[in-house]
């Protein structure tokens, strides 16, 4: 497991908890979807960048640059959606009780951390590919999630 597989179960759990928090019950199935697409999105990382690993071996540059962009696809997800997490936890804060505002808490310290975690693989996967036009596309992307 590496780390976007860390930041994907991160944004997970986090969903998880705030999932079990909220009353409103289509926030609760959009949290639950959130969960089980980070979950597949574990999976996902691993197979993506096992492909990298493989077409830095064989030295093919085209290939590599798309295994790699194809790798950076996991953690824009987990950012997206642990921005998404983010603003569920802020929009629970009221109507969460008193005795649950930790688990509140928890929730979004746990989506921060998946969120910046998913964002630093990013930069390091720009940096790697060193395509500004692809860097722009994923930079704006990230802006507009969050």
């Amino acid at each position: 497991m590496g780390g976007g597989s860390v930041a994907a179960f991160s944004a997970a759990l986090s969903a998880a908890l705030l999932e079990k928090l909220v009353h409103d019950p289509a926030a609760a199935r959009r949290l639950g979807a959130v969960r089980r697409e980070c979950l597949a999105l574990l999976d996902r990382d691993a197979e993506a960048f096992a492909r990298v690993i493989r077409t830095t071996r064989r030295k093919d540059r085209r290939a590599f640059r798309a295994a790699l962009q194809a790798a950076t696809e996991v953690p824009c997800r987990v950012f997206e959606h642990a921005q998404r997490v983010q603003a569920a936890c802020r929009a629970a804060q009221q109507a969460v009780k008193p005795r649950f505002q930790s688990d509140l808490r928890c929730a979004m310290a746990v989506a921060i951390a998946a969120g910046e975690s998913a964002r630093t693989l990013i930069h390091t996967n720009l940096a790697w590919l060193n395509d500004p036009a692809y860097a722009k596309r994923i930079r704006r992307r990230l802006q507009a999630a969050g």
